[in-house]
């Protein structure tokens, strides 16, 4: 089944994203990398914010691949865009993704 991006809400360290209105979230706070058309946007912590801006442009949309490797996360929209999240280097949480199920994957 197809992970429809029903929720972006925004505040001032981090950005969730809700999937098909279920409890399936993933929390943004830094480390954020969003190729759409050949370019590729970087959002660090101080700019999270404008990452929330640009994800709203995407609510409605399905998630139609994602890949996990070595703590990082990388989603494709049906529009061909991707958002890629990647461990801090600092050791800081860059992202949180709740499951459904109750499980909780941290990078």
């Amino acid at each position: 089944q197809a992970a429809e991006l029903t929720g972006v809400f925004v505040w001032k360290f981090g950005v969730t994203l809700s999937f098909n209105n279920q409890p399936l979230t993933i929390t943004v706070e830094s480390n954020a990398e969003f190729r759409t058309q050949g370019r590729t946007e970087i959002y660090n912590q101080e700019v999270i914010v404008a990452f929330g801006a640009r994800m709203l442009s995407l609510v409605g949309r399905n998630v139609v691949n994602v890949a996990v490797a070595d703590k990082t996360v990388a989603l494709t929209f049906d529009e061909g865009s991707m958002l890629t999240l990647r461990p801090d280097a600092t050791g800081y949480e860059s992202y949180i993704v709740n499951l459904p199920d109750g499980s909780v994957f941290v990078g």
